[in-house]
């Protein structure tokens, strides 16, 4: 049997034809894959919740991805067992997994109303979380919430929405108290007709 003879050129042809077939970027999938790379990240510092979000991000784009699917699982259970020891009201609205939020220029107070009917619904009844607003009616009805995403626990949402609307929280009992931060005479705003010079 004669050993098979290629040239230089046609090898290097070959190679990178089957370099531009694999690589993800051919297949559309590069975005993908930094976007697992990520979630990664989050996992591997502890940041289990925001991985979670970002695997179930991938998954959506691509079902079959088996390692995105193992790391949302190995999340999952993580974040379950973190919360598992507290039984307070913490710990059981970090068990109550939201499949989905989307709010667009939402009122506070909407937001507020929302989180305690679905800790009710996901839970099947068993956990009542009451949500305390301490801020002015005002506040509760023109600070807007727009923020979006998928199979995320209850008390990660709280504590984005907290972020978004520059508000503490505490967990009671049986209570969430909302409380906004209080501004500093250096941080308030100016009053009308004010002048900068």
């Amino acid at each position: 049997m004669k050993p098979l003879r290629v040239s230089f050129p046609a090898l290097a042809l070959l190679l990178l034809f089957a370099a531009a077939l694999l690589s993800p970027a051919a297949s559309g999938q590069g975005s993908l894959q930094s976007r697992y790379n990520e979630g990664v990240v989050l996992y591997n510092a502890g940041k289990y919740g925001e991985a979670l979000i970002v695997f179930e991000e991938v998954l959506a784009r691509r079902p079959d991805f088996v390692y995105a699917r193992n790391y949302a699982a190995k999340a999952k259970t993580l974040l379950a067992r973190e919360a598992g020891p507290k039984n307070d009201l913490e710990g059981r609205l970090a068990r109550l997994i939201i499949p989905e939020i989307n709010f667009a220029d939402a009122p506070l107070g909407d937001v507020l109303d929302y989180f305690a009917a679905r800790a009710t619904e996901l839970s099947g009844g068993s956990v009542a979380a009451n949500f305390i607003y301490k801020g002015t009616p005002e506040q509760r009805q023109n600070t807007l919430i727009t923020l979006s995403l998928r199979s995320v626990p209850l008390t990660e949402a709280i504590k984005y929405v907290a972020q978004l609307s520059r508000s503490k929280v505490k967990y009671e009992e049986h209570a969430v108290v909302v409380e906004p931060h209080q501004e500093t005479p250096a941080q308030a705003a100016p009053a009308a007709g004010s002048t900068f010079e």
